[in-house]
């Protein structure tokens, strides 16, 4: 009882001491000499450790600090002490990468916090064992022990391991390209740190929510949560927290082509984490600077930090970093036009990347397999809890027969006693002992009856187990065979994405005729049935919108039909007017799809288009359209010209009409915009509703007042800031241009 009273006491100090900071060095060291408790002494020891186990030089000083720690623990035995002492030198040991002697101190403290049977402590070394794992790259051993740190947080409500669990969970996924259970996690996550006030727990989760949108490929959303978790490092003095944030931050510059200011941010990283001594923040920092200094043409200084990277990543086992490294070393080396070097280099490139693409996949059915064998391992449970209460049951019905039958003795003797004694109401005590027997063998009967059903129950509860692991090994095989399929699937979808990128043309080669333009192009399945198109003859400029019908790839056939049609009116047919264009490809795309006025009068695979064209120095444009409008922003006001109402493919003989041409006059200032109907299309808003086309021309004016870039990324924002949590119905394309 006094030790238990011991134990609350350290506790207490040790809080009030947290909750006015740590002490600095030189308190420490004071309240040490002085110290007269162990206990308390076991926790000065280590929170003094932490001054030291962060930086590779100190390292023999943060391991002297512990052995005495360990010694006041091993005098006293008490396993919370020796769990704490082993939890730290592992994190002294992760944090410098040795992380096989890192993972045999966490596994000891395991055993010890186990014993001791405190929760908390138990949380938090599960955490630090799935933190070491998740740093060797073994992501389904890390997501198993954060499950089980998760699991034992819960059961106490112990807020502070639940968010580290929660966070760490959100990285496998992310890791594994597992984007939607990444954002789950790192969200509920991030909820439990605000309401704490954690603000190192905000940094991180900020950080991460940051990182799966740079994963996905969407850097605006990216640069906010980076940023923010650079804001909160900031205010509270983080210096891993600053160092990480300055690489994220810098890699999204670098990805939008602003190599100096990546190039300042990375310096900065790299300062604090050699300060730091972090082999893996290190690696990240020299790999990161050796990508800014390629793209500045800066090549030794390039050449030097990525061999440094290169090396430090092959001392950690870091097989990102080394395909990062091999990847700039190759772009070096094509620079200084070696191509034998930057050839042997890019295939080592290609070979870790191969390595890092299987990996992920790895990650993610191994990580499914974990949570598979969770969940079986609790139905196993369960199972042995039904058998437990049966085997209950079994034994309080033979207790019951047993103390029965014992009653039914002890009457007999009485009734025997009786008769000495009584001989004048022997045959009354006879006709009760016969209907006392007659009862017997009637609870006798029920309880055979129980025990049979007990027994088909048993039965039961077997056949049920085997038919559901026959149903699970079935399931096994089918997801094996539709993982495969569907990575040759995606694998294909994502070549075809890169050429029909590479099919769309840039609108830098039409400078000369705009002062600004931008595309937002979002394909709803990789692959887009919306596709622009530009051509120059001369002095004279093309340029249209097309939707065809569908989306992903059945819409990404047709609009390379649509693309070769436009090339074959202009370049072989020689048709200058837009409108005579529209006539052409409504002719040559139903004989494209062999369709004439007697198969049907509406084709369905068709095309919304509209075309404009631009003689340089000209003052106007000449407009034609098929269901595809034409809209100008002037002097904040709108103004449309309507197109035919009438798609490319449409039959003659249910539509006749010539397409209409008007020429319209442009002025300095006019923003210029073509459209599909996606953006409008799109269900999302408090309501769950389209967004619209009145909303839409509102929101044109809105940004108009913007660059290109400036309004192709509002445009993207207020686009998915609609669309929530809801699927993308449709591709998306709107282009503008500025006279």
């Amino acid at each position: 009882m006094l030790r238990l009273l011991h134990m609350i006491t350290v506790t207490m100090l040790v809080s009030i001491m947290n909750l006015h900071g740590n002490e600095n060095l030189d308190s420490l060291r004071a309240r040490l000499a002085i110290e007269k408790s162990d206990s308390v002494k076991l926790e000065l020891l280590i929170d003094k450790s932490r001054f030291f186990n962060k930086d590779i030089k100190n390292v023999a000083r943060c391991e002297e600090i512990l052995s005495q720690a360990l010694s006041i623990a091993k005098k006293d035995s008490a396993y919370w002490a020796l769990s704490k002492v082993h939890n730290s030198y592992g994190m002294l040991y992760r944090n410098i990468a040795e992380y096989g002697k890192a993972l045999e101190h966490h596994k000891i403290s395991l055993r010890y916090a186990e014993k001791s049977k405190n929760k908390h402590l138990i949380s938090n070394v599960y955490n630090n064992i799935g933190v070491v794992y998740r740093r060797m790259d073994n992501h389904p051993k890390a997501a198993q022990n954060h499950l089980l740190a998760l699991k034992a947080a819960d059961a106490v409500k112990d807020t502070f391991n639940t968010a580290v669990s929660l966070n760490s969970l959100g990285n496998i996924y992310s890791l594994s390209g597992q984007y939607q259970e990444a954002f789950s996690y790192f969200k509920r996550a991030l909820a439990l740190s605000l309401s704490m006030d954690n603000n190192r727990g905000k940094a991180i989760n900020y950080n991460n929510i940051g990182e799966v949108f740079e994963f996905m490929g969407v850097y605006d959303s990216a640069m906010v949560y980076y940023t923010e978790s650079l804001k909160v490092n900031l205010q509270i003095n983080s210096l891993k927290g600053k160092a990480i944030s300055y690489n994220c931050i810098g890699k999204i510059h670098l990805y939008q082509g602003k190599a100096k200011e990546a190039l300042n941010l990375f310096e900065q990283a790299l300062k604090i984490d050699l300060e730091l001594g972090d082999k893996k923040f290190i690696t990240d920092s020299y790999v990161n600077l050796g990508r800014a200094y390629c793209e500045l043409n800066i090549l030794d200084k390039a050449e030097e930090f990525s061999q440094n990277g290169l090396e430090m990543a092959n001392h950690i086992g870091s097989i990102m970093h080394t395909q990062l490294a091999y990847e700039t070393l190759s772009k070096i080396y094509e620079k200084r036009k070696l191509s034998s070097t930057a050839l042997y280099y890019f295939k080592k490139s290609t070979t870790f990347k191969d390595s890092i693409i299987n990996e992920k996949n790895s990650r993610a059915i191994a990580t499914m397999d974990v949570m598979y064998e969770i969940d079986k391992k609790e139905q196993d449970i369960q199972f042995l809890k039904q058998a437990q209460e049966i085997n209950q049951k079994e034994l309080a019905r033979q207790l019951t027969i047993r103390n029965f039958y014992l009653a039914g003795f002890v009457f007999a003797l009485l009734v025997v006693a009786i008769t000495f004694y009584a001989f004048n109401i022997k045959r009354k005590s006879n006709r009760l002992l016969r209907q006392q027997k007659a009862e017997i063998e009637e609870n006798n009967k029920k309880l055979n009856q129980q025990q049979d059903e007990i027994l088909a129950q048993n039965e039961e509860i077997r056949k049920h187990q085997s038919n559901s692991e026959q149903k699970n090994k079935y399931l096994e095989e089918a997801y094996k065979v539709i993982e495969g399929y569907i990575g040759k699937i995606t694998d294909s979808i994502r070549y075809a994405e890169r050429i029909q990128k590479a099919i769309l043309p840039p609108l830098n080669i039409a400078s000369s005729y705009f002062s600004d333009s931008f595309t937002l192009y979002k394909p709803k399945d990789f692959v887009s049935g919306d596709f622009y198109w530009l051509y120059l003859s001369k002095e004279t400029l093309y340029l249209a919108v097309a939707d065809c019908t569908g989306h992903g790839v059945p819409g990404a056939f047709m609009s390379i039909i649509g693309t070769d049609l436009l090339n074959l009116a202009v370049n072989q047919q020689n048709i200058k007017e837009p409108a005579a264009i529209l006539e052409f490809l409504n002719i040559e795309l139903r004989n494209k799809l062999r369709k004439d006025d007697d198969d049907e009068l509406v084709l369905k695979d068709s095309m919304d288009i509209g075309i404009i064209k631009y003689n340089l120095g000209s003052s106007c444009i000449d407009y034609s359209g098929a269901l595809i409008p034409l809209t100008i922003v002037r002097n904040k006001k709108i103004l449309e010209f309507k197109p035919n109402f009438s798609s490319i493919g449409m039959s003659t003989r249910l539509y006749s009409k010539p397409f209409k041409q008007e020429q319209i006059k442009l002025y300095s200032g006019d923003w210029v915009y073509m459209y599909s109907d996606g953006y409008m299309d799109q269900f999302g808003g408090e309501r769950n509703k389209k967004f619209m086309r009145n909303r839409f021309l509102s929101t044109l004016l809105e940004v108009s007042i913007g660059t290109g870039s400036g309004q192709k990324a509002e445009l993207n924002r207020i686009f998915k800031s609609w669309q929530g949590n809801n699927e993308q119905i449709d591709d998306v394309l709107v282009l503008g241009f500025k006279v």
